[in-house]
């Protein structure tokens, strides 16, 4: 099962936290695809891979256009999944933020969150994650090609060491896929974990104001496919008053 929300535009995985279509940790993993080039944002969390497979599959993009996968960041609903892509799809490049990159590749469960997020209990606490590999390190303002798409890596840390925002510019629209680093109506998602900071939040946030973002996508709840701007606008004037911003 997928989700199409445009032409060559699908959301193929997305747990509890979204659509309920592929594991429930997973977080929301979108597939777009142009001119025979197709691009991936994150890779779910490993527990049931297959599943994501599957709806790849039923949307009808042919493995062998995959160019990009494009990492938010680091943590195990994103990335536990990686390796398994990897091996299913070796000729898609995997894009990374250099701080993300050594947390997948060599992090410990401490400094991924899941330490903490297990006594939570919003991982199983026999879940184990998978490190990957990163081929390409993202830089801020460097451009990536894939068909008519034009993805640009913006690095937000505050929800994790260098959460990464990409700018897709596609079909006349721009479009924000914004991880965790911030949700609909301004919500943020500040953790009790490392690499989690409101200071970094208040500091690098910022960078994503004068977008004039379309939509906006996160890789949770809901979307905002018209007017994406305003709901980052709304975490950036969270971000200068003294109280705490709405979070989750």
């Amino acid at each position: 099962m997928y989700i199409r929300i445009a032409d060559g535009f699908y959301m193929v995985a997305g747990g509890d936290a979204g659509p309920g279509i592929s594991c429930f940790k997973d977080c929301n993993v979108y597939l777009l695809d142009d001119g025979g080039e197709a691009i991936l944002f994150d890779a779910g969390s490993g527990i049931d891979s297959q599943w994501i497979f599957r709806n790849m599959e039923e949307t009808g993009v042919p493995a062998e256009h995959l160019k990009y996968l494009f990492v938010t960041h680091c943590h195990g609903d994103h990335t536990g999944g990686l390796w398994e892509f990897q091996e299913k799809f070796p000729h898609c490049k995997v894009v990374a933020a250099p701080g993300e990159r050594r947390l997948i590749e060599e992090g410990t469960e401490f400094e991924l969150g899941l330490t903490a997020a297990k006594i939570k209990g919003a991982y199983p606490a026999d879940y184990v994650f998978h490190h990957g590999h990163v081929d390409i390190e993202a830089q801020d303002g460097q451009e990536y090609y894939a068909g008519g798409m034009v993805i640009t890596p913006i690095i937000t840390p505050g929800h994790s060491i260098e959460s990464t925002c990409y700018l897709v510019c596609w079909r006349g629209r721009r479009m924000l896929f914004s991880g965790d680093s911030v949700y609909k109506n301004g919500v943020l998602s500040l953790q009790n974990c490392y690499g989690s900071s409101l200071e970094d939040y208040r500091n690098y946030l910022p960078k994503l104001a004068g977008l004039n973002v379309d939509a906006l996508i996160p890789s949770h709840f809901g979307m905002a496919l018209t007017e994406g701007q305003k709901h980052v606008d709304k975490a950036l004037a969270y971000l200068k008053s003294s109280a705490l911003p709405p979070m989750v």
